[in-house]
């Protein structure tokens, strides 16, 4: 693997650990030390400037997971990395790129020598009952019906300290690894995943999700499990069945039967 401890993002290193196909579609790439959110860096730069660019940052100020829950980003341990892509009118179900990066987070992962992770839907990477990475993905439609898209990746690499600010069971990479991977560089496992999500989004453009749906069901942490949900306000439990066309989660719920989710916090009652 090559790293040492504690080494900084570099978008040369992060550059040259490219696939040649990837390097060639990527064309900005951008490293910041410190922002707010790298979503809304990317949100903020001129249309012409946001498809196919990287932005990562050290830390962030504000960075956000979904329903506007903070994402803690301390310094110097993780990956805080958005990736700008635009989609052309009549693309496919844009409501499936959460799952579409989850697995492309979780192929990262595989090369890192990561084993035993995968989805909780919608974009949920874990490692047993705690969470390893989130997905946030942010869209914007333009006249000519044209989508700009920000997928945004939380992902734990070597969480620094204790992390008490965050309240929900959480972990790094690293803690899973052998201690002859430990030391893997940041820059290494940022280039797996835009090797993965860079040629996934050219993918999924022309194709949809369907050819990555045998990807989801292997990883689907969900499917056949007894789940507890909160969907506006109200508290069920049931079975989920997995996914439809669009993305969302069916379920069989104890009181009402079969339903599709699109928006609904999940957590698995059998754990």
């Amino acid at each position: 693997m090559g790293a040492v401890i504690g080494d900084a993002l570099s978008a040369d290193a992060i550059r040259q650990g490219l696939s040649p196909a990837a390097r060639e579609r990527l064309q900005r790439l951008t490293v910041l030390r410190e922002t707010d959110s790298t979503n809304a860096v990317l949100a903020r730069l001129p249309e012409a400037e946001r498809h196919a660019h990287a932005v990562l940052a050290e830390t962030q100020t504000a960075g956000r997971g979904r329903r506007q829950r903070r994402w803690h980003s301390p310094a110097g341990g993780n990956i805080y990395l958005s990736l700008g892509w635009r989609f052309a009118a009549g693309a496919p179900q844009l409501s499936n790129l959460p799952l579409l990066a989850a697995l492309c987070v979780c192929a990262a992962l595989d090369r890192a020598g990561l084993r035993g992770h995968g989805v909780k839907w919608p974009n949920d990477v874990l490692i047993g009952p705690a969470k390893l990475a989130g997905i946030l993905v942010e869209s914007q439609s333009r006249p000519d019906r044209s989508v700009l898209a920000v997928i945004g990746v939380g992902l734990n690499v070597r969480m620094p300290g204790a992390a008490t600010a965050i309240d929900r069971p959480w972990t790094d990479l690293v803690s899973h690894l052998p201690a002859d991977r430990r030391g893997i560089s940041r820059n290494r496992v940022a280039a797996d995943l835009l090797d993965d999500l860079v040629p996934a989004c050219e993918r999924f453009a022309s194709e949809g999700f369907a050819p990555f749906r045998d990807e989801w069901m292997r990883r689907d942490l969900l499917a056949g499990r007894r789940i507890a949900l909160e969907e506006n306000g109200a508290a069920r439990r049931g079975t989920a069945l997995g996914i439809d066309d669009s993305g969302g989660l069916a379920v069989d719920l104890d009181d009402i039967g079969q339903q599709v989710l699109h928006a609904a916090d999940v957590s698995i009652l059998d754990a």
